[in-house]
């Protein structure tokens, strides 16, 4: 059969042209009645064409609901409508087989899962009886399931359906509703467990008594006693010693039995004076004043051989020129008296002065310092520039959102775009102008269609209204609106 989408204000229909006898006791059922489970009808004649018209207004076919990952809601929402769809018609007097049983035609609301399905009020002499067991069992074989949920449901429903002769609905229903009662007992049980555990818990600590527990006194610790601390006076260096002297840092005296000898003071000797103390602090200036000659002896050593060293240049080859002659390194000894002081003669000081002289250049000629060496004797020619290829660049489909020039990357091949976000994949929660499933992006082939969903405000490519459920092609930089929401549309 033949169907094509309407758009009519805010509306949505699928529309049938009838050519075949019209089964006027059905037809006066769907349009004068609303019935559960089945699409509100229009009946419309213009001349001698008549047509029949579906609302599917906000409502997505259910090949496009369970295109992807379905869990139990989906599923047991869209069973349910379809069984509840089927008793109805029964109720009403109307042939069920005169109801499509074609996932492109039955439509489900994204929130909600309720489903509405196509009845044709038509005579068709030729009309096969449908069966449900096998309709069933085809959409559970071609439905991926959500595996990041307890999937039991699914192996009660092909268990029902490969056990039973012949499908009853009353039956199937009823299998249906205890899934769906289960699944609320499941997820009330957890939120009564914590509570009535807590209230009993805390009753039996307020009923406890209260135990004396002993209390226990903790070590006592003896603190160190304060060692008492001397001062050290340390002597200045006299400004006439030319040797550097090192001063080791003053380090705080502590009293210590195990050392052998006291360091005697002038402190300690004028405050307990005595022979023994006298002599003590004597033979300890005598080992100070020997240390220092011994240090300041070393240092003199240590300086006249820095100065006797002489210092040569041995000069250096630069390639490509002849070597010049290195000049000679020419040592004057200079001596000088030290005037007398203090009735001793001072003995003269020998110094060696290098004077080195640098290379001579011919007049009028510059220094060639020759070309670069290349390591391994290999000639290098010029250097090879690669050619650049064009940038070419890069697919990345993304839609921009105007309004706040967010980036939406089209990273599937069906790309939904609603507020209900639970099954969209760009979820618009500040618009309401905006439907549940507003539209999908869809990718194929390498090129990008955008295709109203059958939603109440339409959408709109470079201004102009597209038909719901039609693809229409993309380009880069068109700009899409969802109802009154602008976006811009980007291949790189």
């Amino acid at each position: 059969m033949d169907f094509t989408y309407e758009n009519q204000g805010t509306n949505t229909y699928l529309v049938y042209e009838a050519k075949d006898n019209i089964d006027s006791m059905s037809l006066g059922m769907l349009t004068n009645n609303k019935i559960p489970g089945l699409a509100p009808v229009l009946f419309t004649q213009m001349d001698t064409t008549r047509y029949i018209k579906y609302n599917v207004s906000a409502h997505v076919s259910v090949k496009q609901f369970f295109s992807g990952p379905v869990n139990k809601k989906r599923l047991i929402g869209v069973f349910n409508g379809i069984v509840d769809a089927m008793l109805s018609a029964e109720d009403y007097m109307i042939d069920i087989n005169t109801i499509l049983l074609d996932l492109d035609y039955i439509f489900a609301d994204v929130s909600t899962c309720e489903t509405v399905l196509i009845c044709m009020p038509v005579i068709c002499e030729d009309s096969q009886t449908t069966d449900l067991g096998a309709f069933f069992k085809n959409i559970m074989f071609s439905t991926q399931f959500d595996q990041t949920e307890n999937c039991d449901h699914v192996a009660k429903i092909m268990n029902y359906l490969n056990s039973t002769p012949v499908f009853s609905l009353v039956d199937f229903k009823e299998l249906l509703n205890d899934i769906d009662a289960q699944k609320d007992s499941q997820t009330a049980m957890p939120k009564q467990q914590p509570v009535v555990t807590q209230s009993v818990q805390k009753q039996s600590v307020l009923r406890q008594p209260i135990q004396s527990q002993p209390v226990v006194q903790a070590p006592k610790v003896e603190q160190p006693k304060a060692v008492p601390v001397q001062s050290t006076i340390v002597k200045p260096i006299p400004a006439a010693s030319t040797s550097p002297v090192q001063v080791p840092a003053a380090q705080p005296n502590i009293e210590n039995p195990n050392t052998p000898e006291k360091k005697m003071t002038v402190l300690n000797l004028l405050m307990h004076y005595s022979k023994e103390n006298v002599a003590i602090y004597k033979a300890q200036k005598e080992a100070t004043k020997g240390s220092t000659t011994t240090t300041d002896t070393k240092n003199k050593k240590q300086k006249k051989a820095k100065v006797s060293t002489p210092v040569t240049n041995t000069g250096f080859a630069i390639p490509g020129q002849t070597v010049m002659p290195v000049a000679p390194t020419i040592s004057v000894n200079q001596s000088q008296n030290v005037p007398v002081q203090n009735g001793a003669p001072v003995a003269s000081v020998s110094k060696n002065v290098v004077v080195n002289t640098p290379p001579t250049v011919p007049q009028g000629k510059a220094m060639n310092f020759g070309e670069t060496t290349v390591l391994g004797g290999e000639n290098i020619g010029e250097t090879t520039v690669l050619s650049v290829a064009p940038t070419v660049a890069q697919p990345n489909p993304h839609l921009i959102r105007c309004k706040n020039n967010d980036k939406i990357n089209l990273d599937k091949p069906v790309f939904r775009i609603g507020k209900e976000k639970s099954y969209v994949d760009y979820f618009i929660n500040d618009n309401t102008a905006v439907s549940r499933s507003h539209a999908n992006i869809i990718c194929r082939d390498s090129q990008y269609f955008v295709m109203d969903t059958n939603s109440k405000n339409h959408t709109y490519v470079n201004g102009t209204m597209i038909q719901s459920n039609a693809e229409t092609k993309l380009e880069h930089n068109d700009k899409i609106r969802f109802a009154n929401e602008d976006f811009e549309f980007k291949l790189y």
